[in-house]
């Protein structure tokens, strides 16, 4: 996660959580699973757990709502570098309506959602 990222299109990224399904053998070299493996975590593939984060990790982007509020600017989240959102997952639920919930009180925010399984969004997303 991080505030002031590095990536041109962003202003910050935020991971609810770490881990995925690879959806095709193109995914072969992906630079997520490479990368959690370096730092130690083992949450690739079907079965594999996937690394939640706790409450202070959730409030990050309450705060950069506040700081784009005050600075009367709109921010960009890169949101789930680490995962994919939409992976057809039920233990992921509940952290999807976290998710949601973050999304919609943080206005000032622009959520860029990027997913190799968009035959899911409209099945997982609370919105219209």
């Amino acid at each position: 996660m991080g505030k002031n990222s590095r990536i041109e299109w962003t202003n910050h990224t935020f991971n609810p959580w770490w881990g995925c399904t690879k959806v095709s053998a193109a995914r072969k070299n992906c630079y997520a699973e490479a990368w959690s493996k370096r730092v130690g975590q083992s949450v690739w593939g079907p079965n594999a757990n996937r690394r939640f984060f706790g409450d202070k990790h959730w409030a990050e982007p309450i705060k950069w709502h506040s700081e784009a509020l005050a600075a009367g600017q709109r921010r960009r989240v890169f949101c789930a570098s680490m995962a994919d959102v939409f992976e057809d997952r039920r233990d992921l639920d509940e952290w999807r309506e976290k998710l949601w919930a973050l999304i919609d009180a943080t206005p000032q925010l622009d959520w860029l959602l990027l997913t190799k399984r968009p035959e899911m969004v409209r099945r997982l997303v609370p919105w219209g």
